[in-house]
């Protein structure tokens, strides 16, 4: 297969003389490992461990199926309340964007969904907040769009089955870093200004099955935005890719996290998929008492730009 280590030479340069501008400080340290009571592994090639990560994500042929998660989430809301759920329910993801969750409390009704397909992304709560935010992709990290509760593409991204970023995100990577028992994948990407800013960052393990432990994304300023934290893999099927079944993201900006426990991972032939499963809801498919309160929150990217003409 063809690894991107650098985009062009002078990428690649570029990436050079950055790692050895980075400190624990700006990437964090690695999270203890348990199993590692003995010397530290050997590091690895950089083509070898993205070749790795990127095997395992072509193993994801099919849909990607969970009858059974449970979910612990602590948001805080626009005016500063936090609220706190633990639901069970189902997830079925589809690369690379399409992704449906559905929650409930224990044995009740579904009372949030989180979603996205290739266009839009979604959120929906009944209990305490009441509504639903939704936005589209091509809007995320634009000044015009407001937060939301979670946004589906990290989500996405903190499941850690889809791979590496592809060249088409515009980012200068991989670079490698080493840890003690990791081996740290970084990317670059062009600020408004010109310059280049750290964006993300892959903890890799060293020890078996080779495969993304911590995934941390920045914002501009450099600061982390998110934080994923992935455990417990085992085969989604047989012959099928690894899969991490605990998973630990943290927003410490808004104050938030997300946990997911799940079991009985399996695949779902495409075909078997049916039609409008990661249809974007229109009001008449919420509940009653969300109807009213649909935000649209990057709306203000879908409004024409002023134009301008010359006196």
């Amino acid at each position: 297969m063809t690894v991107r280590p650098c985009i062009s030479s002078r990428k690649g340069a570029l990436l050079s003389a950055f790692a050895g501008c980075l400190t624990c400080c700006s990437l964090g340290c690695p999270p203890a490992d348990v199993r590692d009571t003995g010397p530290p592994p050997p590091p690895r090639e950089l083509s070898d461990i993205v070749d790795g990560i990127e095997r395992n994500a072509a193993r994801l042929d099919q849909a990607l199926w969970s009858p059974n998660i449970n979910v612990t989430a602590r948001f805080t809301d626009h005016d500063g309340k936090k609220h706190v759920f633990n639901f069970d329910g189902t997830l079925l993801y589809q690369p690379p964007r399409n992704l449906r969750m559905d929650l409930r409390p224990g044995l009740g009704g579904k009372v949030m969904e989180i979603g996205s397909n290739p266009h839009d992304y979604w959120v929906w709560v009944e209990p305490e907040l009441r509504g639903m935010w939704w936005g589209r992709h091509r809007h995320l990290g634009k000044p015009c769009s407001e937060k939301i509760l979670v946004r589906p593409d990290q989500l996405l991204s903190a499941l850690g089955v889809g791979g590496l970023p592809s060249e088409s995100e515009s980012l200068y990577g991989p670079a490698r870093k080493f840890g003690k028992t990791y081996d740290v994948l970084y990317y670059l990407k062009r600020g408004d200004d010109g310059g280049f800013l750290l964006d993300r960052e892959y903890w890799v393990d060293r020890l078996p099955p080779f495969q993304i432990r911590v995934i941390v994304l920045r914002d501009s300023l450099g600061r982390t935005a998110m934080s994923a934290f992935l455990d417990d893999y085992r085969p989604a099927w047989e012959d099928g890719p690894v899969v991490a079944h605990e998973l630990s993201i943290f927003w410490p900006q808004e104050d938030g996290k997300f946990t997911m426990s799940m079991r009985g991972a399996r695949g779902v032939a495409d075909a078997n998929v049916a039609a409008g499963t990661f249809d974007r809801p229109t009001a008449d498919r919420l509940p009653a008492d969300l109807r009213a309160n649909v935000v649209q929150v990057d709306a203000d990217c879908d409004q024409p730009s002023p134009q301008t003409h010359d006196e």
